[in-house]
């Protein structure tokens, strides 16, 4: 490990270490148990987890100077967020050190709805607006994938929006640098056994970066009915419209010429993406707490773009429909002091992708109008047996068949099967401190567009599902009632990972085992007027053998740590300083450590805000000392260099919220 990294992180992690201290319990400040949904589809005490959890509650968001779900995430133990295009509208979210394909890898839902696409379209983050967010869970590691599958093999972040039980209406307004203005309005409210939550926002900025502006428009409703005690039904519908322009990365021999760090390669290049979805889900309560739930959903993407390469361009139109039906049942038992919780469910995903492409490839011209079709039917079973207060086993399997059709195609049909299982064991050593440790087997699935290619309209069916297995051993300690700590150690072992050869604009499978090993510490301690938290994580990403063997995997930075300060003087006003660190890490794509390593960067940002009785209004400055850096770098050109896609300087934001 480098010496000044060292140093780095420890500036970061020193100044939020507290002083060790006896403080005795008071019952009186003793919280009520934190519940979380994503870990098993349904509500589970988070003080049973075999797994390394973290939950982000309202007051958190409200407290955070971020203004969309990847900037809250970033300086979050062992996240790595990168900005791909450079004007805040693409990004990259990695845990567990997957790299350029982590956005494959993070299954990301919002209310138990999948966000992740069938194709490389990715996750849109600018979805939901973080006014209309309650709380944000992220469960680390692979054994989300008993319960949800296909690309949860870094872990699962669970977006859960406001349900309107608290009656409240307000309007945002945010203005900043680089043209930036948001404006959001919600509505919530109940009434008898109905509660509501509308929303409605428009962003629209100029961008950091020439050809960066971009223009969204959301709406979205979140209704629940609850007619008795135990039958109730929610429905959720949404609907967004965005236009963004797409900055190019720079290559070495850019700057080298004199190019600003602000300019382009790619004028003309622009994405339109029009999203619709509704998603209805009635529940059942019967005997005590055991429950009948259904996931129905459906959604429509249709997405125009233009791309300008070295080599070439491509014109392309895709039109998505996804249909999914979840039925879910939790059976809860006793036997003496032993308890039993039974779920079981099931899963059927129906993609459809159609695509009209107009590429020009090294010269060659050709017109592709494609039908792609995923369609997958998986079963699962998951069973939490909680011994006494202090000893709980889990276990789980999952069983999916997935089956492509591809016209044009020979062959038109393929099918791939695969299995997920997780077993754990947590151990309350007393009521302050316990252990746990977590095996889990996780896949993915080729998407369609990895087994289609834009640029040369050609079908390749010869791509095999990739593959996990994952260990973790956690220790999590509350040293007082304001005073909490976890250690983690994993190791994930992946074969056939899918990823982009640039040599050859395909998709391939790694022919050797990427071996990721982590170590995760973070602290938090919150003081009558001073909250003070900070984290740490190494990991060591390696390809054990193959084409590449002995290699450190692109884009994972072995080092990387985030620190935040909230001081409230008073109680209406809250000041925030946080700083994240990023490790040096090879660019991506170069599988052959050929390019050497992308320098790391420290960044600090602050923020101020201030509560009246009806109006917050606050204060952003990300990037305080308007460092030069670049979250993405990649290998570009031809012949391949080195390229970034540079991140914006100083950033100021000023807004506010009106309550009423």
């Amino acid at each position: 490990m480098k010496r000044r990294s060292c140093l780095t992180l420890l500036t970061l992690f020193i100044p939020s270490l507290p002083v060790w201290s006896a403080e005795p319990s008071d019952p009186a400040q003793t919280p009520l148990p934190e519940m979380v949904v994503t870990a098993t589809r349904f509500p589970t005490q988070r003080a049973t987890l075999a797994a390394h959890v973290t939950i982000l509650s309202r007051e958190q968001i409200e407290e955070s100077h971020a203004t969309s779900i990847p900037d809250l995430l970033r300086g979050q133990v062992g996240i790595h967020v990168m900005d791909m295009t450079g004007n805040g509208r693409s990004f990259l979210v990695d845990l567990r050190g997957f790299g350029e394909s982590a956005g494959t890898n993070v299954l990301v839902l919002v209310d138990g709805r999948r966000l992740n696409q069938a194709d490389l379209g990715g996750v849109d983050w600018s979805r939901i607006p973080l006014e209309q967010v309650e709380r944000v869970e992220i469960l680390r590691g692979g054994s989300g994938g008993v319960m949800y599958g296909d690309n949860a093999s870094g872990g699962v972040i669970q977006i859960i929006t406001r349900s309107g039980a608290r009656p409240e209406s307000a309007i945002t307004l945010q203005a900043g640098s680089h043209g930036e203005a948001i404006s959001q309005l919600t509505l919530e409210g109940n009434k008898n056994r109905f509660t509501y939550s509308l929303s409605g926002s428009f962003r629209t900025e100029d961008g950091y970066r020439d050809n960066g502006d971009a223009e969204a428009r959301e709406a979205g409703a979140r209704l629940s009915f609850q007619p008795t005690e135990r039958i109730g039904v929610q429905v959720r519908a949404g609907y967004q419209k965005d236009e963004i322009g797409m900055p190019s990365a720079l290559k070495e021999s850019d700057f080298a010429q004199g190019m600003s760090r602000r300019a382009t390669l790619t004028p003309d290049d622009f994405s339109k993406v029009t999203d619709a979805f509704v998603h209805l889900t009635p529940e059942f309560r019967f005997r005590d707490e055991d429950r009948l739930m259904v996931d129905f959903s459906w959604r429509e993407r249709d997405a125009d773009s233009f791309s300008n390469f070295t080599g070439g361009q491509f014109t392309g139109q895709t039109d998505i429909h996804a249909w999914a039906i979840s039925p879910r049942v939790q059976l809860n038992g006793r036997l003496g002091s032993v308890a039993d919780r039974l779920i079981l469910g099931g899963d059927w995903l129906s993609d459809h992708e159609q695509i009209r492409n107009d590429s020009l490839f090294f010269g060659v011209r050709t017109l592709g109008d494609f039908s792609l079709q995923k369609r997958t039917l998986a079963g699962y079973a998951h069973n939490e047996i909680s011994l006494n207060d202090r000893w709980t086993l889990t276990q789980g399997w999952r069983t999916e068949r997935t089956r492509f059709h591809f016209l044009p195609s020979t062959p038109e049909r393929i099918y791939m099967d695969q299995q997920a299982f997780s077993f754990g064991i947590r151990h309350d050593l007393d009521d302050s401190q316990s252990l746990y440790l977590n095996g889990s087997r996780s896949y993915r699935f080729p998407l369609l567009d990895e087994q289609y290619s834009f640029f040369t309209n050609t079908v390749n069916t010869g791509l095999q599902p990739q593959r996990s297995q994952e260990w973790q051993i956690g220790w999590h300690r509350n040293f007082s009632p304001t005073w909490s700590g976890e250690l983690s150690w994993f190791r994930v072992n992946t074969r056939d990972e899918l990823f982009f050869d640039i040599l050859t604009y395909n998709n391939a499978n790694l022919d050797g085992v990427v071996q990721r090993d982590g170590v995760a510490l973070e602290m938090e301690k919150r003081l009558e007027q001073w909250t003070l938290s900070a984290n740490v994580t190494w990991t060591r990403a390696e390809i054990d053998a193959g084409t590449f063997g002995g290699k450190a995997f692109p884009g994972v930075p072995t080092l990387q740590g985030g620190t935040k300060v909230i001081y409230s003087p008073v109680e209406e006003l809250d000041w925030e300083v946080s700083g994240r660190y990023i490790g040096s890490r090879p660019f991506l794509s170069d599988f052959s450590n050929g390019f050497g390593e992308q320098p790391g960067y420290l960044v600090l940002d602050t923020s101020w805000r201030y509560r009246w009785p009806l109006v917050t209004g606050w204060i952003d400055i990300t990037n305080l000392t308007g460092r030069e850096y670049a979250e993405y770098g990649v290998l570009g050109g031809f012949p391949v260099e080195r390229a970034w896609f540079p991140s914006a300087e100083r950033r100021f934001m000023v807004g506010a919220t009106l309550r009423f």
